[in-house]
């Protein structure tokens, strides 16, 4: 079983979710959306992110990954990062 979390920081908001994959199955475990109205992009995606890990009753330690796309690339904690174009690209695909 593998946990991983995805963050999109967009113009308007921030999306977070944690989900779990196990015998190439996924399963949603968490989500959360916050509205950016004038607040720091980068302290919402650390707060939309320990929401979902809380809710869903994880430990950050059992996260693996943390994905983060569009203007996530400053987000401190994470593992990594798709470009909008790579995200674009996947998704005519």
């Amino acid at each position: 079983m593998t946990i991983t979390a995805g963050i999109d920081v967009g113009t308007g908001a921030v999306k977070a979710v944690v989900f779990e994959t196990h015998d190439g199955e996924s399963a949603w475990l968490s989500r959360e959306t916050l509205r950016i109205r004038q607040r720091d992009p980068l302290q919402l995606a650390e707060e939309a992110y320990q929401r979902v890990v809380t809710d869903a009753g994880l430990p950050q330690d059992d996260v693996a990954e943390v994905a983060t796309t569009g203007e996530g690339e400053g987000v401190p904690f994470s593992t990594g990062h798709f470009y909008s174009m790579t995200t674009h690209a996947r998704g005519a695909i």
